[in-house]
């Protein structure tokens, strides 16, 4: 009799740490949502656009303030300048009249956008601690290939797409 009685609450002391061991903890859930957002991201056309990878695999995971996202953007709008301008260096010497001021355009876009995005990084009223966006870092692997990623993602694990000439999230 007991062995009965010492039976039972060891078996309701198994099932307890067994029930327990299978709650996700909130960190959890968390890697789980943004890995879905890293997938959407290789597969969209949106994003890298790359149809059946065999895996994807998240290595960091980072929050992003109002300030954070306006460091980014500016780091982008500086590489794009710097890109836009060897092209109008070489359009010029080869005298392409219409690539000249296509270039032109896009290198006022970019001017008029790192205007905007230096006003808004110098202003108090951003938030430097409330989250905007997640920025997950991975690599996917194809066919024995791999390559590296960066994407965004909102509060609510929607992929953001980065483009800093059509929304800016600061600007509410």
């Amino acid at each position: 009799m007991k062995k009965i009685s010492f039976s039972i609450p060891l078996t309701f002391l198994v099932l307890f740490f067994a029930i327990s061991c299978h709650k996700k903890t909130a960190e959890e859930v968390l890697k789980e949502h943004l890995q879905t957002c890293a997938n959407e991201y290789v597969h969209s056309e949106d994003g890298l656009g790359i149809a059946n990878a065999d895996s994807i695999i998240v290595h960091s995971i980072d929050t992003v303030t109002e300030m954070g996202y306006a460091k980014i953007v500016l780091e982008l709008l500086e590489n794009l300048e710097f890109q836009y301008k060897m092209m109008y260096d070489e359009a010029t010497m080869s005298d392409n009249d219409q690539r000249i001021h296509n270039l032109e355009v896009y290198l006022h876009m970019i001017e008029t956008q790192t205007d905007k995005f230096r006003i808004i990084e110098e202003s108090e009223a951003v938030d430097n601690q409330q989250l905007l966006l997640y920025l997950i870092s991975g690599t996917y692997y194809k066919g024995g290939e791999n390559g590296d990623f960066i994407c965004f993602a909102n509060p609510d694990f929607t992929l953001h797409i980065l483009d800093p000439f059509a929304d800016n999230l600061i600007e509410k």
